[in-house]
């Protein structure tokens, strides 16, 4: 199984910052939709990765 290297960077880098983004989204002045809008560019970034690669990789 072949673990894409930016998948990889993407997951450290979110483990090193994890603690700031939490204490980001659930801070008591911010919108109710803020974590949803990280959630949508995860998704986003998911689908942007997964579409450029050819159907037999998958």
């Amino acid at each position: 199984m072949y673990i894409d290297r930016a998948l990889l960077l993407v997951a450290a880098v979110m483990l090193v910052f994890m603690p700031s983004i939490a204490d980001w989204l659930t801070s008591s002045d911010t919108a109710w939709y803020r974590p949803y809008q990280l959630w949508l560019l995860i998704v986003a970034a998911a689908y942007w990765n997964q579409r450029s690669r050819p159907r037999d990789e998958l």
